[in-house]
This record gives structure tokens, C-alpha cells and sequence, in this order.
């Protein structure tokens, strides 16, 4: 992998070790207010109330959100599976619009945040640990922030960039790094001070730009 310059936006530059966790305040079916978890504490989140952001309760107690995006819409779906009213996220997709403009995002499928046996297309996103399971996995990533992914394996799971921020190849994308370093344990790729995906317990030779693949 080689360097580059420094112009990859940042979207979110949270980081940490553990999936996000969210509290809703559900009042006849509906969610009236919805909270994130931080550093210990239930912080609220704002609902977008111009109609572009949607929570809807279904029968079995997940929640699902629908925002509107310039390229179509994001779906996210959150479940509470020990009933201790905190929610995770279990998955998200990106419907695109057919007449969405400019750059979009290439996979239209539902990414998982937690993995199966088989082979699983994973969300990459800011502030979790993010892994997959015992199959050839495909780690999509979509967002420009710190990133950890703690079970890569090359010769089985590839990194897939879908930015939608118009990436056009490999080269394209090696021309963003301005870093590429191992801290003794873990592999890391940095795009500038805001940016970096960080592979847990890889060693340089465990990863190459055969593993990495662009879709927008």
C-alpha cells in the first residue's frame, strides 16, 4: 500500500471498542425520543422533524429508522435481544433512488453489524469494533472516520469501499494515505490526522491491495 495526499473528509470521529448502544422512548407504538449511550451516559439524539427521518416499531419490537439521503434512502434496523430496553444495531441497507444524481453508493444489499457462520456482508462503521464470522466476509465501508475491524482475514474477507464519495479505484483510493504503519500489534492505514482503519492483530504481511476493492 502507498501513500498519498490528505483530502478525505471526515464524517464522524468517534472511535471505540464496542457495539453503539441506543435507548428509544416508545409512546403507543411511536418513538418520541431516542438516546445514544456515551461514555456511560444516555445522551438524546435529534429526530429530524421535515419528514426525512422516520421511526417506525414493528410487531417484533425492533425499531426501524428511514432517513433520506440525496441518493435514496437508509434503512436501519435496531433490536433489543435481552429485553433490557437497549437497542443495537443489527443491520442497514442503502436503497438507491433511480433518479439519484451525482456519486452514489454501489451496493444496493443489507449489511449485518453482527455475523453468521456463512459469509456476510459486514457495516464498517465509527465507534465500534467491528467483525465478522467464520465465512469469506466482505467488510463494506462507507463512512470517512476511524475505523476498527478486529477479525480480518486475508486470505478469506475483503475491505470494500462504497463511499459514495467517489472513489474510482485502488489507485485512487492509495492516492488518500499519507501513513501505513504497525503499532506491534495491529495494522493501520491513515488518510490524514481524522481518518485511519485500524486491523486488529494483522501483520503487515497478512494484508495486501488484493484484499481491497472500490465500488464508488
Amino acid at each position: 500500500m502507498s501513500s498519498g495526499s490528505d483530502d478525505f473528509d471526515d464524517d464522524d470521529s468517534s472511535s471505540g471498542h464496542s457495539h453503539k448502544v441506543f435507548k428509544f422512548d416508545i409512546v403507543d407504538g411511536k418513538v418520541t425520543a431516542v438516546y445514544e449511550l456515551k461514555d456511560g451516559v444516555l445522551k438524546p439524539k435529534s429526530i429530524d422533524d421535515d419528514g426525512t427521518e422516520t421511526y417506525v416499531v414493528e410487531a417484533n419490537g425492533d425499531v426501524v429508522r428511514t432517513e433520506v439521503k440525496p441518493f435514496g434512502t437508509e434503512i436501519t434496523r435496531y433490536a433489543d435481544a435481552d429485553g433490557d430496553k437497549l437497542f443495537v444495531r443489527i443491520s442497514e441497507q442503502w436503497q438507491i433512488s433511480s433518479d439519484a444524481t451525482g456519486v452514489v453508493p454501489k451496493f444496493p444489499g443489507a449489511l449485518r453489524y453482527s455475523p453468521t457462520d456463512g459469509d456476510d456482508f459486514i457495516a464498517v462503521r465509527a465507534g465500534e469494533d467491528c467483525s465478522g464470522g467464520n465465512g469469506s466476509d466482505d467488510f463494506v465501508i462507507r463512512e470517512a472516520s476511524h475505523l476498527r475491524i478486529v477479525d480480518f482475514k486475508s486470505l478469506d474477507d475483503d475491505l470494500v469501499f462504497d463511499t459514495g464519495l467517489g472513489l474510482t479505484s485502488r489507485d485512487h483510493l492509495a492516492s488518500f494515505v499519507t501513513d501505513i504503519r504497525h503499532d506491534g500489534q495491529n495494522f493501520i492505514v491513515d488518510f490524514g490526522t481524522d481518518v485511519s482503519i485500524t486491523l486488529v492483530g494483522v501483520a503487515p504481511d497478512q494484508i495486501s491491495w488484493d484484499d481491497v476493492s472500490v465500488l464508488s
